[in-house]
């Protein structure tokens, strides 16, 4: 990870930091005991389908392949960089 990363990204306009809820937290325990990393399982949750986002959210990930076994889940790729 690198220094200053989180600040960078909080800062970003189009960026919306989104909190886990207990239904998220619920959801994101579920997966962890499917053998899910903790990582994509916040992603997950919040890219399936809800009331507000009644199609999803994208993730956006150098690793879509990462998402690939999990339905309902919408990737847009971006370009890994050294």
């Amino acid at each position: 990870m690198r220094k200053g990363l989180a600040e960078h990204v909080g800062a970003l306009p189009a960026v919306e930091i989104v909190e886990l809820d207990f239904a998220g937290a619920s959801t994101v325990g579920a997966l962890l005991r499917d053998g899910v990393e903790w990582r994509l399982g916040h992603a997950i949750h919040l890219s399936r389908p809800t009331v507000d986002w009644p199609d999803g959210r994208h993730v956006v990930t150098v690793d879509p392949d990462a998402y690939a076994d999990m339905p309902l889940v919408r990737t847009i790729r971006l370009p890994y960089q050294r």
